[in-house]
């Protein structure tokens, strides 16, 4: 076989492969000893960076490539860009925890038949961003929880008309006395950014006012989405909240 890149070879972070392969992880049977658990996965998505992908020869039996399960089953209704799961298109999607499998390169060269298009560019980035925050999110502070979760809790009840056209709930949160929030609201592009303003000003109504004082209220579509916003707000995603093991709530991811 020639010597190339896998990069070379056609692949690059957010391919798609359709192809029947074991997912395995390590788990405690009942008698208490650690034992290997695995079941097949049917489609996956490759999260390697290009760079890598470059560097990586096809010959090259390493384990080296990283892929991650794709689900279909009960897709989240958000974006997702800040929670743990990331809707890769309108119905699939990736789990933050699932286990991943690692491949080598010359496998899958093998299984170039699996390869599907890789993701258009607007769900890559929001991949490749998702992938960064997930290995590098700020916490929301113990004394914020609350009004994180009230927030979270304004925003999830059943949307009605809106179901679908609002991507993501992104909340920045200034730290005082009496905590000052901002919250930018993710939409599509086909629908009217006032009618959702209206929405989300009613939801927040419902956040106690001893918790934290609305500061700002803004609406936008993906492409309004400024890097900085990501970098510094957390999801309103009840979800994210994160436990510890025995002092109540940490914070939120």
């Amino acid at each position: 076989m020639t010597d190339f890149s896998l990069f070379d070879a056609g692949w690059r972070q957010g391919s798609l492969l359709e192809c029947e392969l074991p997912l395995s992880a390590i788990i405690v049977n009942p008698e208490g000893i650690p034992q290997t658990t695995s079941r097949q996965q049917g489609f996956w998505v490759l999260v390697t960076q290009d760079c890598d992908l470059s560097g990586f020869s096809v010959t090259s039996n390493e384990p080296t490539v990283e892929l991650r399960p794709v689900y279909r089953e009960d897709p989240p209704s958000d974006w997702g860009i800040r929670a743990r799961r990331l809707l890769l298109a309108d119905d699939i999607f990736l789990i933050s925890e699932a286990p991943r499998l690692t491949v080598s390169p010359a496998a899958l060269m093998q299984l170039r038949e699996c390869m599907l298009p890789t993701l258009d560019d607007g769900r890559l980035v929001a991949l490749k961003t998702w992938l960064g925050l997930r290995y590098d999110r700020p916490a929301v502070p113990p004394e914020l929880v609350e009004l994180m979760k009230a927030v979270a809790k304004a925003f999830n009840r059943p949307r009605g008309p809106l179901q679908g056209k609002v991507h993501d709930i992104l909340v920045e949160v200034e730290e005082a006395d009496n905590p000052l929030f901002g919250v930018f609201v993710v939409i599509t592009e086909d629908v009217d950014p006032e009618a959702v303003r209206s929405w989300a000003a009613g939801r927040i109504s419902d956040v106690p006012g001893e918790l934290g004082v609305l500061e700002t209220l803004e609406v936008g579509t993906r492409a309004e989405v400024s890097l900085e916003l990501l970098e510094n707000s957390y999801s309103a995603d009840l979800s994210q909240i994160t436990w510890g093991k025995s002092n109540g709530p940490l914070g939120a991811h």
